[in-house]
């Protein structure tokens, strides 16, 4: 025997899903993403130049024990020449520095080393580590605005 039911009991109220995101939802996710990304790009390019110039220090660190050598020595062995980069150890150009430049004065050593451009850092960066025979220690110069990407070293001796 068949006895029919009305179609109402077999419809339960509420049971309409819906299913995914709204429109609204996924703006909301794509505004925070966005905050986000604001705030998080300057902070990665910072630490993405300082990372830059620390490597950049490194690659001149390389001649220190060659500078050292020269100023334990005297810098009367040298005469009035300047060494190349190649003399103290450093090649023609680095993979962070473009260029490295030796410097003199009568009882100090530089190394210059040109920093290769960057878009965060610009064009014209460059990174000096100084070692002088009256004073201990090595001295970093660079002429940068930011402080806040600079090696270590090179905020010390600002």
């Amino acid at each position: 025997m068949h006895i029919p039911f009305p179609q109402e009991t077999y419809r339960i109220k509420g049971s309409i899903r819906s299913r995914g995101f709204s429109l609204i939802e996924l703006m909301v996710v794509v505004a925070i993403i966005s905050i986000l990304g604001m705030i998080a790009l300057p902070q990665y390019q910072r630490f993405a130049a300082k990372a830059k110039l620390t490597a950049a220090l490194s690659e001149v660190a390389g001649a220190k024990p060659a500078v050292e050598l020269i100023i334990a020595e005297g810098m009367q062995g040298l005469g009035l020449s300047v060494p190349t980069p190649e003399q103290l150890g450093l090649p023609t150009a680095g993979r962070y520095c473009e260029q490295f430049l030796v410097g003199r004065t009568s009882d100090s050593l530089s190394i210059q080393c040109r920093v290769k451009p960057d878009r965060y850092l610009g064009t014209s960066v460059s990174l000096m580590l100084e070692r002088g025979g009256h004073t201990p220690g090595w001295k970093c110069t660079t002429y940068l605005m930011d402080e806040s990407v600079l090696p270590e070293m090179c905020r010390r001796s600002r």
